[in-house]
């Protein structure tokens, strides 16, 4: 029974228990990329690829257009 103490003890000595300091990993706030596309939730609403909200609106024949800069499509 001693032996195997010894060696659990060992193990436990050797393992290394530290953490990493995770304070010091602040990611930096990343600049949002050029978004094409988004997916349509509901009449009038879509995310883009960022994931932020896009108002949409009716377009010819029952499709709906991004609406650019507060701007109604032609």
């Amino acid at each position: 029974m001693t032996p195997a103490i010894l060696v659990v003890l060992m193990v436990l000595i050797g393992a290394d228990i530290r953490r990493k300091d995770t304070t010091l990993n602040i990611p930096a706030v990343s600049e949002k990329k050029p978004c094409y596309g988004y997916t349509i939730i509901e009449f009038g609403k879509g995310i883009n690829c960022n994931g932020d909200t896009v108002k949409l609106v009716k377009v010819h024949n029952g499709g709906q257009e991004l609406i650019k800069d507060g701007q109604e499509p032609s």
